[in-house]
């Protein structure tokens, strides 16, 4: 005769299994799919203990006077809320598409409304899979979209999307997919670029130099490098491209290090010290000093920005030591790529600076992604769950969804796991980074991401238009502390044109 307890422990098996199975059936879910449609629900629970680690932060929207004085929502109040979600779930990408997914999930379960639903559609990365999975999703009365993943799948889906008036929340980082409907929530390299060079700036680094990849990734840098210096006040004194072949990086790292120059400069001043024969003491004495250096002078700045990562970087690093770039005086900045513990393993990156989301929460959240799903999510996965838990909280207040630009592009921006974004009228988003220095084993934070928006009526990053030059002003000079307080004083600079997001930069992205 079973016991209660057993008895009891059977049940939440039987439980727990249906729930593992009812995971299982998302990936084959969408147009395509054997199974049948497959919805997610706020009435069923992942697991006991992923409620009991909830720790869901409230308001993430933080509302304005004007919206907190507006007329109380008399809509008539909607029992369901459709939240489409379309993302690779088969093909090459499948792993990354998973793993948004399953992070949707658990945004939708903290959430703990009972009206949302999110509806999954397979795109297959692929622009047809695309336009398949938004007419399932469109079939099934969607209120919003999450994804999809990549610029062409964006493209194939916006249009029949827009017929809709649906807005779309993707995770492609290509600016010409944005606006008109669709927010891009990712990281973008522009703002971590910026994010960097503003903090060297404010720490007396004036003169900065550039090693950038020969990729798409690198010529969305190039554009917006020049004038981000600029704004600054500083200068941009030296910048090489190398392709991607480690074999081929010796000579962009020598032109950049103005090796050949001063190697002649010391050839000749040793042939010229030699000539004055051994009874020169002076002579024999700077011999001396200089007879173990390869060249004489230093680089002509004292910044350099690699913005690279992985293996790459573990190879240019080096180079920079022995094409006599002295990392001693020459601090080395990087973006979010840096975050990867393999680069502590380089010596010469020890004490480099790059911008990145804070991972204070995001750490915890990697945690309950692996205890929830038994493996380590990519980096991506937090943005599945910020679109999730964006819309759960537009929508916690509202009697009926209500997805209007006005609202989305809410000036305060909302609060997510990599820290505070918001939107722009342009789709683009715009965050806050903190400021990592690689030291002894370890990612230290030396500058905390903004908490909030509100400080400043203004971005917190800018985004120029390429003729943009500084000019000294006779009253107010230029300081390179204040710059984008004078240059909105003085629209002229930059010929009436708006300092928010609205320059698309000419290189496209995946």
């Amino acid at each position: 005769m079973k016991t209660e307890r057993s008895m009891l422990l059977q049940k939440n098996f039987v439980i727990f299994s249906l729930i593992i199975a009812s995971f299982l059936a998302l990936a084959s879910c969408g147009p395509e799919g054997n199974a049948p449609p497959t919805a997610v629900t706020n009435n069923t629970r992942l697991a006991p203990e992923l409620d009991r680690r909830s720790f869901w932060r409230q308001n993430l929207i933080t509302p304005t006077a004007q919206e907190q004085s507006t007329k109380i929502d008399n809509r008539p109040s909607r029992l369901k809320i459709n939240i489409g979600i379309m993302l690779p779930l088969s093909g090459d990408t499948a792993n990354v598409g998973q793993a948004l997914l399953n992070a949707a999930t658990l945004a939708l379960f903290d959430a703990k409304d009972q009206r949302l639903e999110l509806i999954p559609a397979d795109t297959k990365g692929t622009p047809t899979g695309a336009t398949q999975a938004i007419n399932y999703l469109i079939n099934n009365n969607v209120d919003i979209i999450i994804g999809p993943l990549f610029s062409k799948s964006i493209k194939a889906a916006h249009p029949i999307a827009k017929k809709q008036n649906i807005k779309i929340i993707g995770f492609s980082t290509d600016h010409d997919v944005a606006g008109d409907g669709v927010y891009l929530l990712s990281f973008r390299p522009e703002e971590q670029v910026s994010r960097i060079i503003k903090y060297a700036s404010n720490q007396r680094y004036k003169k900065f130099a550039a090693l950038i990849p020969d990729t798409l990734y690198g010529g969305r840098i190039m554009s917006i490098l020049g004038p981000l210096v600029a704004t600054q006040f500083n200068e941009l004194v030296a910048l090489e491209t190398y392709p991607n072949d480690a074999s081929l990086l010796d000579d962009p790292v020598k032109r950049i290090a103005n090796y050949n120059f001063r190697r002649q400069e010391f050839i000749d001043e040793m042939a010229f010290l030699r000539s004055l024969g051994s009874n020169d003491d002076l002579g024999q004495e700077y011999i001396d000093e200089i007879k173990n250096l390869e060249t004489l002078g230093n680089v002509n700045f004292d910044a350099i920005l690699l913005p690279e990562g992985g293996a790459m970087l573990g190879s240019i690093a080096p180079l920079l030591s022995y094409y006599e770039i002295d990392l001693n005086k020459v601090k080395i900045l990087g973006t979010g790529l840096w975050h990867d513990p393999m680069l502590f393993r380089e010596p010469q990156l020890q004490g480099g600076w790059f911008a990145a989301p804070e991972d204070d929460i995001t750490k915890k959240y990697i945690a309950r992604y692996e205890d929830a799903f038994s493996t380590k999510p990519p980096r991506l996965f937090s943005l599945g769950y910020d679109a999730m838990a964006l819309i759960a909280n537009i929508v916690r207040n509202q009697h009926a969804p209500k997805f209007s630009n006005s609202i989305l592009t809410n000036p305060n921006g909302f609060n997510g796991i990599d820290g505070i974004f918001r939107f722009h009228q342009s789709g683009l988003a715009e965050r806050g980074l903190a400021v990592y220095e690689i030291k002894a084993g370890s990612f230290v934070k030396i500058e905390p991401s903004p908490k909030t928006f509100i400080q400043e009526e203004k971005s917190l990053y800018l985004e120029t238009p390429m003729e943009f030059t500084p000019k000294f002003d006779p009253v107010f000079g230029l300081k390179g502390d204040v710059p984008s307080l004078l240059i909105e004083a003085y629209p002229d600079f930059l010929q009436k044109q708006n300092l928010e997001i609205l320059m698309k930069p000419s290189y496209p992205s995946q």
